[in-house]
């Protein structure tokens, strides 16, 4: 079905959430018996956090696989409250990757994680941070520059979490969803990419030909200013099928470029 047909079919259904399956894996190795028991309900509680969350009306149906790795590196005491640490990796499985080196949040045993837009809560803004910014790099093969209501989102949660009591972490996010939106030549080699590549599984050759030659251009321009990080790992996940496609299209001086890339 072509992404522009499914965009208006998703606006029109209202009935589920935006992520599917959701894959929490949690390394508690440095933590005390006593803390990993009071976190024994918090992966499900995240797995639920994202599916029982109506993230936008406009996307619905989108069945994101979400992949979730907590480290804990320890806990410390602030204010008289026990913060957890750790670091984070999130992944849709397919070309959407964030790491993040230095969260911080407090859990109460056998409660329940929500997020509150004016309420600043430290683990439901970090889940919803990156639960946004997800659902931005989805949004974007769809529609172009899709993703850019749910970049903001991501990036208004950063700017209260560098005001709140909390603040550890949020500057590196808050300069991580800047670069994100700046870099707009990857997130238009995305849409041409998942654009190319519904062209042409419908047997539009010729459209998917001008969709690789539009995101061929707009790697080249992106590799000037963003020589690295997200551009690469978007090429690598991608990069058996560009090959094959590429190739069944006589495309050889498009797989050149992305050879020197």
């Amino acid at each position: 079905m072509n992404r522009f047909i499914l965009v208006s079919t998703l606006m029109v259904s209202f009935t589920l959430a935006q992520y599917g399956k959701v894959n929490v894996t949690l390394d508690q190795r440095l933590l005390k018996d006593s803390d990993r028991y009071e976190l024994s309900n918090i992966r499900g509680e995240i797995e639920r956090f994202f599916n029982v969350i109506i993230w936008d009306e406009d996307y619905q149906d989108l069945d994101i696989s979400l992949n979730i790795q907590l480290i804990f590196q320890g806990t410390a005491q602030k204010g008289g409250q026990k913060t957890y640490h750790a670091q984070a990796l999130f992944s849709d499985g397919a070309d959407l990757r964030y790491f993040d080196k230095a969260v911080q949040f407090y859990y109460t045993p056998g409660g329940s994680i929500y997020y509150d837009a004016v309420l600043f809560d430290p683990l439901a803004g970090f889940l919803a941070f990156y639960g946004y910014l997800i659902l931005a790099g989805n949004a974007d093969t769809y529609k172009f520059y899709g993703g850019t209501k749910f970049l903001e989102k991501s990036r208004s949660i950063s700017l209260r979490g560098i005001s709140s009591d909390y603040p550890k972490g949020w500057s590196s996010r808050s300069t991580m969803i800047n670069e994100v939106i700046d870099n707009k030549g990857l997130r238009e080699a995305r849409f041409a990419f998942y654009l190319a590549r519904d062209l042409f599984k419908q047997g539009d050759l010729e459209g998917a030909i001008s969709e690789f030659q539009t995101m061929s251009a707009a790697l080249k321009t992106i590799f000037k200013f963003f020589p690295g990080g997200r551009t690469l790992y978007f090429l690598k996940a991608h990069a058996e099928e560009l090959s094959s496609y590429l190739n069944i299209l006589g495309q050889k001086e498009i797989l050149k470029i992305l050879l020197e890339l």
